[in-house]
């Protein structure tokens, strides 16, 4: 009897060990499109590359080659980008069937998240300099490493919280954020005042300025300065054209000549 009632017991044991491992390695979302180089390195195990299809679990990173990109769709519906020379990692991601919760790191790189409206107010995208909350939006992230984050909002609206000191900020549809350090309060300005699809302009990060974006164009529509007029020419003749000269041929030739 003993015997019995000790392997029951490491039988629910083993099961319950199984049912654990089988929770932490439940998909969290699935590799819809990988263009050019894209590679997934599942928690504990070697980089390998992304196919369509492929299925993603928690703590599970995602990395891209120059031109290359891998499209994921999460358990939700809600989309994320990982675009060229980008590294993420899934920290977690958890839809009960009306809400989702998360924690998406986006390393370095460009990304393009899109909540396709989904209740996403749980689910946070951090940064090494501040964390971003959804309110089902659709918006571009640039993250220049641990320098500088910038957010592009296409529709809904987008908190940032800096992880240091600076203060924290709502902005919406039509606004970019500027996240300058974790130190720095985050800033609101239009739509490519700091940064374009390709990144962060040259023109530095002033609120609501125009970027580099805004310069180019200024310079695209300047108009090149007309040719100079053509300098006279030269009278390599000297008197030629003087009246003394006119008179001397008028004067009657030398008979004795």
């Amino acid at each position: 009897m003993k015997r019995q009632l000790a392997y029951q017991i490491c039988y629910v044991v083993a099961a319950m060990g199984a049912l654990t491992g089988a929770a932490q390695a439940a998909g969290i979302a699935t590799i819809q499109d990988v263009t050019n180089e894209g590679y997934r390195t599942p928690p504990g195990q070697s980089e390998t590359d992304a196919k369509p299809a492929d299925e993603l679990v928690q703590n599970e990173a995602l990395r891209t080659e120059e031109e290359s990109t891998i499209q994921v769709r999460f358990v939700d519906g809600s989309e994320l980008s990982v675009e060229a020379a980008s590294e993420v990692v899934l920290s977690d991601y958890v839809f009960d069937g009306t809400a989702s919760t998360g924690l998406i790191n986006l390393n370095d790189g460009l990304f393009h998240f899109t909540s396709n409206g989904n209740n996403d107010q749980g689910v946070k995208l951090r940064t090494p300099v501040a964390t971003i909350g959804v309110r089902g939006t659709e918006f571009l992230v640039h993250v220049d490493g641990d320098q500088v984050t910038i957010v592009d909002i296409l529709s809904g609206q987008v908190e940032a919280i800096p992880h240091g000191s600076g203060k924290p900020i709502i902005c919406e549809e039509g606004q970019s954020i500027l996240i300058a350090s974790q130190d720095e309060d985050a800033m609101c300005g239009d739509i490519g005042s700091f940064s374009t699809a390709a990144g962060p302009s040259g023109g530095g990060g002033g609120g609501g300025g125009g970027g580099g974006q805004r310069d180019q164009e200024k310079t695209a529509q300047r108009p090149e300065p007309p040719n100079p007029k053509p300098e006279p020419p030269v009278d390599e003749c000297g008197d030629c054209g003087s009246g003394d000269f006119i008179d001397r041929i008028d004067e009657p030739l030398n008979n004795d000549l």
